[in-house]
């Protein structure tokens, strides 16, 4: 890395250090892209050059910490148990996570889930990863012949965390839902679809 690459990439550490700063000490709405600039000691027209504007910033600056909580969800998840039992253990530590500090990771995920994936590449990144390692867990139930062989694991995969990310809505939009409820809530869900819904003794 040349010195200009060098500091280039200190200017945007500095930056996303301190739009996380301020993030989680201020209201994210009254937070400017200015204030941040002040924070990290750069110039306003710095802070622009890498990131095109505030919800870019913090997706930047707060994905990091999300992965880094997946994948310590993913890394301490119980070996033995049903898969419903097991994934809850992803959903709660994540429920435990959002909690520490609901207000803005509410506007982080107001601010990004309806944008483009072009607009929210660290989000992609997150949900691409978590999905494979999914399908990882899956593929070993199979192999363990604790499920069907012929289940699509990806389909799977992302069915089950499409039922966690309607959960973390109504958790994001209800304060007295907990994260033992909410992780509960997606549990028994996650349970139903991996049970099934038909009764083969009733098929013709």
């Amino acid at each position: 890395m040349n010195r200009k690459q060098a500091s280039k990439e200190e200017t945007r550490r500095l930056i996303l250090q301190a739009a996380r700063k301020l993030f989680f000490e201020e209201n994210f709405s009254r937070c400017t892209m200015r204030r941040v600039a002040a924070e990290a000691g750069v110039s306003a027209a710095s802070v622009v050059v890498h990131f095109k504007n505030k919800t870019a910033l913090m997706e930047a600056a707060l994905s990091e910490d999300i992965g880094r909580t997946w994948e310590g969800a993913l890394n301490t998840m119980p070996a033995k148990g049903t898969i419903a039992t097991r994934i809850k253990h992803i959903w709660l530590t994540m429920f435990i996570f959002y909690d520490g500090n609901r207000n803005l990771y509410r506007e982080l995920l107001s601010s990004t889930v309806l944008k483009v994936e072009a607009d929210t590449p660290a989000l992609r990144k997150d949900i691409d990863s978590f999905l494979n390692r999914l399908v990882t867990i899956i593929e070993d139930e199979k192999t363990a012949d604790r499920m069907a062989g012929d289940v699509d694991s990806m389909i799977l995969s992302m069915s089950l965390f499409s039922q966690y990310f309607g959960v973390e809505i109504m958790f994001f939009r209800d304060p007295a839902i907990t994260p033992k409820m909410a992780a509960e809530m997606a549990e028994k869900m996650n349970r139903q679809t991996l049970t099934g819904l038909e009764n083969p003794s009733k098929m013709q």
